[in-house]
């Protein structure tokens, strides 16, 4: 049987993941190479070299390339905004879990992302761990936004160069990493240990919650330590893409610091 609910919130996100514009993140996806697209539609008023390059792109890549007018673009895409270039999508090509284990270095770094809804702070979250020496990304099949428009621009074309894999049970995935000795930190308001107090210099995993509810009681349970960033003023909470960058920070400040003497 169908999930009802899952259908409704594909067909209401069908139209901004199958439709990416701007040019930097149009042109970085078709020369990644890595989520399919299935037509692009350039500017007639796009200067000679850009056009060129980009025939030169689809080309390599096997993508139809069609010149139309500026209505043609906004009316495809839906905004004013395409910069001339606008691209018709496939359904972005998430790696299994199992293929993401496989590609994991020794000493890995990978967050988990429990139902994040809205697709800027995804985006921007993705646009973190990649510029932050994250090694993945691992998100849900259900109650989480897909990879669509506002996410590819958000993580500034991120989305095509690091590993996000989806999976059916974040709880099993949690479990097998923990398996394969890595520490499972949770990042949440409510806990009373510092983020710096935490190891991160081991193989870890840290479990980034949904916006309002934070992260759901089965998957905080199964974590080794949880964490909270210190913070004072009248405001006490951050965007979770403001509280991830943070956090991906003091990781790769840890890492980066000399081994302890023994």
């Amino acid at each position: 049987m169908v999930d009802s609910s899952r259908r409704s919130r594909q067909v209401m996100s069908n139209h901004n993941r199958c439709w990416i514009w701007g040019r930097h993140v149009v042109l970085e996806t078709l020369q990644a190479g890595r989520w399919p697209i299935l037509e692009l539609l350039v500017g007639e008023q796009m200067e000679e070299r850009l056009l060129a390059d980009s025939i030169r792109l689809a080309e390599r890549a096997d993508v139809p390339l069609n010149v139309v007018s500026e209505a043609m673009l906004t009316k495809s895409c839906r905004t004013a905004e395409h910069q001339g270039f606008a691209a018709r999508m496939a359904p972005f090509p998430y790696l299994t879990p199992s293929q993401f284990s496989s590609g994991l270095p020794d000493n890995p770094v990978i967050a988990i992302l429990d139902r994040l809804q809205d697709p800027f702070n995804f985006g921007a979250i993705i646009r973190c761990a990649s510029t932050l020496g994250v090694d993945g990304i691992v998100v849900s099949d259900r109650e989480q936004v897909e990879i669509n428009s506002q996410v590819a621009r958000s993580s500034v074309g991120a989305v095509n160069y690091l590993p996000i894999a989806q999976a059916s049970d974040l709880v099993a995935a949690v479990d097998q990493f923990h398996d394969r000795g890595c520490q499972i930190i949770g990042g949440t308001e409510k806990a009373d240990r510092p983020l710096y107090q935490a190891d991160f210099r081991r193989p870890s995993v840290l479990i980034i919650g949904n916006e309002g509810r934070g992260i759901r009681p089965e998957l905080l349970g199964r974590c080794d330590v949880s964490v909270s960033i210190p913070m004072s003023g009248q405001i006490g909470s951050l965007n979770a893409a403001v509280a991830a960058g943070i956090m991906f920070y003091e990781m790769r400040r840890q890492r980066s610091l000399p081994p302890v003497s023994r």
